[in-house]
């Protein structure tokens, strides 16, 4: 009986390219791990930040609508939360001139996350005393 010499590799893959795939399918997935972790960070922070914007410009359009004489009322701190950031909320109204207020809007999130604090600024004036509009007949 003769011997035959069959060719390496004819009947199928051998257990050295089994674990060299199984490496390589490896290091890929491990990559795409962190990158998918890296991306829920973002997401999470692009959330805060945008809670975050959310809530100054709400607190700014307070204080841009409310009366005159109720702006030094607004100062000082409090703690709250918007759309599931916590944040400290503080006003700060400093008189220009007699007939000019800036009301300073300052959202700083709470500690966990790393965002700067927010800061809107808001200018008032007087309104006059009398309309133009009502003139005596």
């Amino acid at each position: 009986m003769a011997l035959c010499r069959r060719g390496l590799g004819t009947h199928g893959i051998s257990l050295l390219e089994v674990v060299v795939a199984l490496g390589i399918l490896s290091v890929v997935l491990m990559s795409l791990a962190g990158i998918m972790w890296q991306m829920g960070r973002q997401s999470r922070i692009s959330g805060a930040a945008a809670a975050r914007t959310a809530a100054a410009e709400s607190w700014a359009s307070l204080a841009h609508a409310a009366r005159w004489d109720s702006l030094t009322a607004l100062v000082g701190c409090a703690v709250d939360t918007t759309a599931g950031l916590a944040y400290t909320r503080c006003y700060e109204v400093t008189s220009l001139s007699s007939a000019l207020r800036q009301v300073r809007v300052i959202i700083a999130p709470a500690a966990g996350i790393t965002l700067a604090p927010e800061t809107l600024l808001v200018q008032r004036t007087r309104p006059r005393q009398r309309s133009p509009f009502n003139l005596p007949p």
